[in-house]
């Protein structure tokens, strides 16, 4: 009888067991996967490589708002003073500091602040990386012990 209820548990922890290390292999490290894919990212936040117009300039900005969804920048080309909404949220920066904007020649409403970007980049891969490592530690480990106290179950008592 006592033999049935640790063939039973066995196998319940054993399906326990194998469950963590899936959650392991696919959460943890999809997490690991997209945090390094963010820190990739911000290597390809590179004005010069982006053609976004044919000549652009640089000056500075300055962050005028912040709101979950965007953050408002002004800048000021040849004293007229622009406004331009980024489709991104990091709080590395406050309203008030200070960026590079860099905007078309032609038309100085078209513009990019590449440096925002880089930021929320950097704080989702830092994220997603730490996220992803402590899944994976943790499934993992977990997983193992429940594994191996499974086998030890099943195992047969030795004969003395």
């Amino acid at each position: 009888m006592v033999d049935e209820k640790k063939k039973k548990i066995s196998g319940v922890l054993s399906i326990i067991s194998l469950i963590l290390l899936l959650i392991a292999l696919l959460f943890g490290v999809s997490c690991i996967r997209v945090g390094i894919q963010n820190y990739v990212a911000i290597d390809n936040v590179d004005i010069e490589r982006s053609n976004f117009a044919a000549e652009i300039e640089e000056t500075k900005g300055n962050i005028a708002s912040i709101a979950l969804d965007k953050i408002t920048v002004e800048y000021t080309v040849e004293d007229a003073v622009y406004k331009t909404d980024q489709q991104v949220y990091t709080d590395a920066y406050s309203v008030g500091d200070e960026v590079k904007v860099y905007y078309s020649t032609e038309d100085p409403t078209v513009c990019r602040v590449p440096e925002l970007f880089a930021a929320y980049y950097s704080k989702v891969g830092n994220m997603m990386l730490k996220n992803g490592i402590i899944i994976v530690g943790v499934c993992c480990t977990l997983g193992i012990i429940l594994l191996s106290i499974a086998y030890l179950l099943k195992k047969p008592p030795k004969n003395r």
